[in-house]
């Protein structure tokens, strides 16, 4: 059987490594925004991931700081590496290992070759750089990107807008309210009034390539949202607006917007992205994350689709059954894979045995640097290569069958999914 697996891996991590890639979700930076300001590969590196897994080993969040600053190159490299030695066998630091290799020919990242792997990463940081990595080297045909750096991106075939509204969405306070009233020049008064500045974005957004809303509340609060009528959220904005409030009514209050937008999303046909599962820095309830919470949001809106991030980490059963039961939830691997990749191998194989092919989405990259996101795709291609291995060796599948459904995790599907077709 292993013989097999081995032979049926190395036939399709060839054709995997050559096929092309929709990227569900990427926070990249725009490319003139980096190119053109002070880099080295901390300030590159540092900005997550990696990061909190040094800090996880017993680095200070001001020694993270420092490494993310202006201080010289030598003295970041001195605090650095005690923490790195600590830590590199996580996937996090091995995406960098492997990006370091493959990018800038630097064969390991330790003290002797940190200096060098600098030099190479700030020669090469020049326009161009990421249609090298990202189109050239990663094969990927667009992306989906969640952005914070612009306030209005610019349209674009390649980088395609996921919209967050989760400071509409998160209102906790009359200041949140005057806040929003200030921002839109709108009075507001009514949850109409707020539903009205969710229609304004959407619409605004649309021109600029609208192509997915992402929320990522589970930061915030739980993804337990509840259905409330208006009558609810009118009684509950009246009282927050008047100071006289307990938490629950800005729960209520915020269940009702998100509805409301659930319902525009379906009216536009835009895909929903739910950040669940796993929460990127050190610290949080990962108690609000579980995708089962949002059972009531999928039941009560059956025509808008959700785009399931990160494979529900640590919650993958529990998505299993969502996306199984559910024709309007997908699975959504992205950030997955170097997270942990005996999880999304392990995942990947359960929801080819219970989630129709059409509904897996195999990459994201979720990073805010290129380099990041070439390692994170030779970690899943090879995942994905692996699982499919596995079935074929155990007669769960054909070769052939093995290699469609490789092409539709990783492009066909996304690719439906995001289109402005009708999905269903």
């Amino acid at each position: 059987m292993y013989d097999k697996t081995e032979k049926y891996y190395t036939e399709l991590i060839e054709l995997i490594e050559k096929l092309p890639v929709v990227d569900t979700h990427e926070h990249l930076m725009p490319e003139s925004m980096r190119t053109q300001g002070k880099v080295d590969f901390f300030t590159i590196t540092m900005s997550h991931y990696a990061s909190s897994d040094l800090i996880s080993a017993g680095m200070t969040a001001g020694q993270m700081e420092m490494l993310r600053g202006e201080t010289p190159f030598e003295v970041k490299n001195a605090v650095f590496l005690p923490y790195w030695d600590k830590t590199c066998n996580t996937t996090y630091c091995r995406a960098l290992s492997i990006a370091a290799k493959d990018l800038y020919d630097i064969d390991v990242i330790n003290g002797s070759t940190l200096p060098e792997l600098n030099r190479r990463i700030i020669a090469k940081n020049k326009p161009g750089l990421y249609k090298k990595i990202l189109e050239e080297k990663c094969n990927i045909k667009y992306c989906l990107w969640d952005q914070f750096w612009l306030e209005r991106p610019e349209k674009s075939d390649f980088f395609r807008l996921s919209l967050r509204l989760d400071d509409i969405i998160y209102v906790n306070s009359a200041e949140d309210i005057h806040s929003l009233e200030e921002q839109y020049n709108i009075e507001i008064r009514t949850p109409e009034a707020i539903e009205e500045i969710l229609e304004i974005n959407i619409t605004r957004h649309k021109s600029h390539g609208l192509t997915a809303i992402k929320t990522a509340l589970a930061y915030q609060r739980t993804l337990n949202y509840e259905k409330v009528s208006r009558a609810e959220a009118v009684l509950s904005m009246d009282r927050i607006l008047r100071g006289r409030f307990a938490e629950h009514d800005a729960k209520v209050l915020q269940d009702y917007i998100m509805y409301s937008l659930m319902q525009k999303a379906f009216w536009h046909n835009i895909t929903i992205q739910v950040h669940t599962g796993l929460l990127e820095g050190n610290g949080n309830f990962i108690r609000n994350t579980n995708p089962a919470l949002l059972s009531d949001l999928v039941i009560n809106n059956p025509g808008t689709h959700f785009d399931i991030f990160h494979g529900g980490y640590p919650y993958g059963g529990e998505l299993s059954a969502m996306a199984k039961m559910f024709p309007n939830v997908y699975v959504d691997m992205s950030w997955l894979h170097v997270i942990s990749p005996t999880y999304a191998r392990r995942y990947l194989s359960e929801w080819l045995e219970t989630v129709p092919i059409k509904k897996i989405m195999g990459f994201g990259g979720d990073y805010v640097f290129v380099e990041g996101v070439y390692g994170h795709l030779k970690i899943a291609r090879q995942n994905i290569a692996r699982v499919l291995a596995e079935k074929v060796a155990e007669g769960a599948y054909s070769m052939p069958e093995a290699k469609r459904y490789a092409a539709m995790i990783l492009f066909d599907n996304p690719d439906a999914l995001f289109s402005f077709e009708l999905k269903i």
